[in-house]
């Protein structure tokens, strides 16, 4: 947040209220002894409070009510804030604290089935998120930043911070709001974004000072230069063509994160499906990221696999299929030996022609996470021999199957299990995962069925796929959990620990559970 008043200005600096403050004054401020004798004898209020700024610091060593803080300081304080409402350049380094909240994992909300699944690595494993740390990777330099995971470490509510930011979607969104209270108590501001504050402003500032509602990227010298000057917005509204950060992934260290990581391909998506929260949050078009930054934060993760974070790499249309065949083909032209993979619904996964199926493997694409259930009914999807056929071709390119069974659809009106039970065996699925349908606030999903009195929790962190939010169209909300866990305990009691880890370094790669000899220390992973 640099600039300055006329042509020829300097800057004095000072530390107020443990601050960095730049005020831009005029040349004609003195900087040697002998100039002082051009000025005039007597000087504006103004001017001595600036003056004062060199002795920053001392406010923060006397009581609030002596006289000098009374009289000296807290005008310097509102002088310092006009300076900024006026355009003057009131410049400070803060402390950023970055807060990811914790959430539910999918078997955390049912014990009975934790302890059956107990040590499968599946429904309950940590993975170092994105939002938090792209966010911190936004903020302009000069700024000092930490960052800590709720799900693998405390939140230490006394830790001195200028602002406390909260990135979350919607089952964090009840751990988020206890935290942002605990802060807001002390007198610390909060700050929040991601997918659930863009889509649930009012709720959220029930509880923070201001919310980002859609890609925090570029607003950060503003929220910044408002906070320095005491008049932080409730509201600030984010670009989807904002220039993409690099996360801060450094932020990131614990042992007991899987190694394999996120990268983001873009922002936002043309499509309007009833149950996606994205272009509510990045933008109702796709913003394809720069091709270049992708293999940059392809080439400098630490992990020796990583998950393609968009849904719009294996999209039918023109301008998806030029950029996936472009990022594809130079994936596999640097050679990286990092393992990929990617999320994508049943109609898109057929969509892609042969020739695609070959860029996929050479760009070391080995597993494919197929959401069921979602756009379509499971009734629609798994008896479609297009898509069977094409599971069975990835598999022949050496590309697995992690499928995901939503449960609960208005048009699944029998039992699918032997739908499923057929699907998997016919395609070896090698990993699956069983949700029922949650309905999340900002979809269209929600909408209707909140219009139709049939949502009856509204405890967010409920909403991680493991709980029944909404009243069941064909069946009661006990059958609909029964018919879960029974699927659950169906697909992995005949799986030993043993092959389910086998399973999961076939898809994710080695060095999932730890480091890969092949690329520890080699950022480019050749």
């Amino acid at each position: 947040m640099q600039g300055q008043v006329g042509e020829g200005a300097t800057d004095v600096d000072a530390d107020l209220e443990g601050h960095r403050v730049t005020a831009s004054l005029p040349r004609a401020w003195p900087r040697r002894s002998a100039d002082r004798q051009r000025l005039p004898r007597r000087r504006s209020w103004a001017d001595r409070c600036l003056a004062i700024l060199r002795w920053g610091g001392l406010a923060r060593l006397l009581p609030a009510t002596t006289t000098v803080n009374r009289y000296l300081f807290t005008p310097l304080r509102a002088c310092c804030r006009r300076a900024g409402q006026n355009g003057l350049p009131v410049r400070t380094s803060m402390k950023l604290h970055f807060i990811f909240p914790r959430w539910q994992k999918l078997l955390e909300s049912r014990r009975d089935l934790a302890e059956t699944l107990s040590g499968y690595q599946i429904g309950d494993f940590q993975m170092a998120g994105l939002g938090a740390c792209t966010a911190a990777g936004a903020v302009p330099a000069g700024h000092s930043v930490t960052l800590v995971d709720q799900h693998v470490a405390p939140v230490d509510t006394s830790v001195q911070a200028d602002l406390v930011c909260l990135s979350f979607f919607t089952p964090q969104a009840t751990a988020a709001y206890q935290i942002a209270d605990d802060f807001r108590a002390q007198g610390v501001k909060v700050l929040a974004g991601g997918i659930h504050p863009s889509v649930m402003p009012d709720q959220t500032l029930e509880h923070c000072d201001a919310v980002v509602q859609g890609p925090v990227e570029g607003l950060w010298e503003t929220i910044l230069a408002d906070l320095a000057a005491g008049r932080l917005k409730r509201r600030y509204q984010g670009a989807s063509a904002a220039p993409f950060a690099t996360p801060r992934r450094d932020l990131f260290q614990h042992s007991k994160y899987l190694r394999t990581g996120i990268v983001q391909i873009s922002r936002g998506c043309h499509f309007d499906c009833s149950f996606c929260v994205v272009p509510s949050h990045g933008g109702q078009r796709v913003v394809p990221r720069p091709i270049d930054e992708v293999l940059t934060d392809i080439i400098e993760l630490p992990y020796g696999s990583f998950f393609f974070g968009d849904e719009n790499l294996l999209f039918p249309d023109a301008a998806n299929r030029e950029y996936r065949r472009e990022l594809l083909s130079k994936m596999a032209e640097r050679g990286l030996r990092k393992v990929a993979f990617t999320a994508n619904y049943p109609h898109f996964v057929t969509a892609p022609k042969a020739d695609d199926l070959e860029l996929l493997a050479a760009a070391r694409v080995r597993q494919i996470y197929l959401v069921a259930g979602l756009k379509r009914p499971l009734c629609d999807e798994l008896p479609d021999p297009q898509l069977v056929a094409r599971v069975q071709q990835l598999r022949e390119h050496g590309i697995h199957t992690f499928a995901s069974f939503y449960l609960g659809n208005d048009d699944d009106p029998a039992p699918v299990e032997p739908l499923i039970n057929e699907f998997c065996e016919r395609t070896d699925t090698n990993i699956a995962e069983f949700i029922i349908h949650t309905p999340y606030p900002g979809t269209a999903a929600f909408t209707e069925l909140d219009r139709a009195g049939r949502i009856i929790d509204r405890t967010w962190e409920h909403y991680n796929g493991a709980n029944v939010v909404f009243e069941p169209l064909h069946e009661s909300r006990e059958s609909l959990l029964d018919r879960y866990i029974s699927l659950w305990r169906a697909f992995y009691e005949p799986i030993t620990p043993a092959e389910m880890r086998r399973r999961y370094m076939r898809g994710f790669g080695r060095g999932v559970f730890g480091v890969d000899r092949r690329v520890a220390g080699r950022p480019d992973g050749t």
